[in-house]
């Protein structure tokens, strides 16, 4: 059971985030790096505050593993849905999504502060596994995409050089990577969150996973990573993420025929 001050500090988290998503609705109004700077610095704050609840009620009760326990279950999926729009604003912004993500982070917290002194309910595992299917099927979808887009523009590209008729309109190379980069952007984070979801109920359940598994998923994860970064260096762009974003959705592919062909084994 939580104590007095894990709750204050969970209801800090929560102020911290609510004003993150309160400045970021301003900025939709009168945009400006000030502004843009103080609500990712409010969400940041948030998600310290909210490790720092979880850490302090898992030293507490002796376990870390959320899923026995409605206080730690509810924090966490607050804390990397918030880690999600931190990462995405970080490196692909999407308008103003802190002021439409922020509010169902606070009703998290504020369920975990409301339904925490309770015992485990079944709900929570429901949530957490519910959590785990859309962040992992919605990363495949935007992979697929991702995967379409770069073939379009290996394609295009091709033609381009070789002067080759026009043909089907494949759309600009512009055009076409930024659809790319910002499918790879929502993917990547959505797999990441996926990723440890699936690990903690996983762990959970006290279950092992074949190494095939892991090496496809892991190959998968840092393929999209790759891709993810390459505008920080100018050389690797264009074509070689196009690439790169259909190898990795193919890794993708053979990575959930893994799970449908190898189930997990219990420890």
């Amino acid at each position: 059971m939580p104590t007095t001050g894990q709750i204050l500090l969970l209801l800090i988290a929560a102020a911290l985030f609510a004003a993150g998503g309160i400045v970021s609705v301003v900025r939709g109004r009168r945009d400006g790096a000030g502004l843009r700077g103080a609500a990712r610095a409010c969400i940041a704050a948030g998600i310290a505050a909210s490790v720092g609840v979880l850490v302090w009620h898992a030293a507490s009760r002796g376990q870390w593993v959320p899923l026995g326990d409605n206080f730690d279950a509810l924090i966490w999926l607050a804390a990397l849905l918030a880690m999600f729009v931190l990462y995405v604003q970080a490196t692909r912004p999407l308008g103003a999504l802190e002021g439409f993500v922020m509010p169902v982070v606070v009703l998290l917290l504020i369920a975990a502060a409301v339904f925490g002194r309770e015992r485990y309910h079944d709900y929570v595992n429901t949530t957490w596994s519910w959590l785990h299917r859309v962040t992992a099927y919605g990363g495949a979808v935007a992979f697929a995409i991702a995967a379409a887009s770069g073939a379009m523009y290996v394609i295009a590209s091709r033609k381009l050089r070789s002067k080759a008729p026009a043909g089907p309109r494949l759309g600009s190379l512009e055009r076409l990577e930024h659809l790319t980069m910002t499918a790879v952007t929502l993917g990547f984070a959505l797999l990441t969150v996926g990723t440890i979801t699936g690990g903690v109920q996983m762990l959970a359940e006290g279950k092992r996973t074949p190494l095939a598994k892991l090496l496809l998923a892991l190959a998968v994860w840092v393929v999209y990573a790759v891709v993810l970064h390459a505008p920080i260096n100018p050389s690797f762009r264009g074509r070689k993420v196009a690439v790169l974003s259909v190898v990795g959705f193919v890794l993708m592919v053979g990575a959930i025929v893994a799970v449908q062909w190898m189930p997990s084994e219990s420890t």
